[in-house]
């Protein structure tokens, strides 16, 4: 059905009930992990259902392999740890230098070595660098996550007191126990109004490990980047326009649900029988956005054509109401940016040649 590659940015997990409307628009979305999967599949990925369903597929860009533990369990330490992430932070980058054979550039063997063989320092000292660098990236994307699962867990933990203060506060004033028909989306906005406000530095820096991981992987040609951070589309939206002296178009807005499932086995549940049921309109989204990859670069924004698109993006409206109401469901925006005559994969670096026939990128902002 989905032509389109799809590459989710900057974070390298989907495990929150925020994020799982978005399969409802993508049959597969490729991920990059910091670090590689337990071979003998004893982890506990909050996206394993998912993996395991075909709706995710990871990459992890140079894994570590007999490094794995350890950067795990340092990381595991940052975890447990939270008195002071500078010093830790500081120590884990030290660490990545260690239990790795050293050159001492002082001794006689370094120095003869650098005589007879000039290239052979140069060429190590830039193998450590680019692995000083691989693993910062890593750490940087591995802490931004958990920073964002216990935000979560805070705020949940904040709606819940309010509820209990709700519900004290009836009681003291005898009030009886109305039956209360709040909306599942309600309590997903009530969570929501606790949670901090997203800071664009930090977006920025998850941005760039992610990026530095990207670029040395051997990942398959992704015409779309999706994001559910509007942060981080601006980043991409902000490359764009500085590269090319235009704002990139807007294709087409559409709707989803805000919540499918309070649990990953109620959203790939919901997920996969929405694909289902409308895998034909769904077919007809993905080749009117392919078409739109392999269109000749337009000089004005103006001269695309998404009248297509439009009638598209009403009949989903109109079907996503009989399965997910937005009285129950609620709604959040999606917003679909054309990058003209440039992939994506080249806007933040790439040098490999685009997909055959993809001439345009496809910017994907959920929020």
């Amino acid at each position: 059905m989905n032509s389109l590659n799809t590459l989710y940015f900057p974070g390298t997990d989907i495990y929150s009930i925020r994020q799982y409307p978005i399969f409802l628009l993508f049959q597969t979305i490729h991920l990059i992990r910091p670090v590689e999967g337990d071979p003998e599949g004893s982890g506990k990925e909050c996206s394993d259902s998912f993996i395991k369903s075909g709706f995710c597929q990871v990459h992890t860009p140079c894994p570590l392999g007999e490094k794995r533990d350890r950067f795990l369990h340092l990381v595991q330490d940052i975890r447990n740890r939270k008195d002071d992430y500078a010093s830790q932070l500081s120590s884990l980058i030290l660490a990545s230098k260690s239990g790795t054979a050293t050159i001492d550039e002082d001794s006689e063997q370094a120095i003869t070595r650098s005589l007879l063989f000039p290239g052979e320092q140069q060429t190590t000292r830039r193998q450590s660098e680019k692995e000083e660098k691989l693993w910062q990236a890593r750490l940087v994307l591995a802490i931004g996550e958990i920073l964002d699962e216990e935000e979560e867990e805070i705020a949940r933990n904040l709606a819940m007191l309010d509820d209990d203060q709700a519900e004290l506060f009836k009681e003291l004033r005898g009030e009886d126990e109305a039956i209360e028909d709040d909306s599942p989306f309600a309590e997903l906005s009530q969570l929501e109004s606790k949670l901090n406000a997203g800071n664009t530095g930090n977006i920025k820096k998850r941005f760039n490990g992610w990026k530095t991981l990207f670029l040395e992987g051997n990942l398959p040609e992704c015409e779309i980047f999706l994001t559910t951070s509007q942060d981080a589309g601006d980043l991409l939206l902000n490359l764009y326009e500085n590269r090319s002296g235009l704002s990139a178009p807007l294709l087409a807005e559409l709707e989803l649900p805000g919540l499918i499932g309070w649990t990953g086995a109620e959203a790939l549940e919901a997920a996969a029988g929405f694909h289902g049921k409308y895998k034909e309109l769904l077919t007809r989204l993905h080749a009117a956005l392919a078409d739109f990859t392999r269109q000749e670069e337009h000089e004005e924004s103006q001269d695309l054509n998404t009248s297509g698109l439009a009638v598209i993006s009403k009949e989903w409206q109109a079907q996503l109401e009989t399965v997910f109401p937005v009285k129950l469901n609620g709604r959040i925006p999606v917003r679909y940016y054309l990058f003209p005559g440039l992939a994506c994969s080249t806007l933040i670096g790439k040098s490999q040649p685009a997909a055959a026939g993809s001439k345009n990128g496809l910017l994907v902002v959920v929020d």
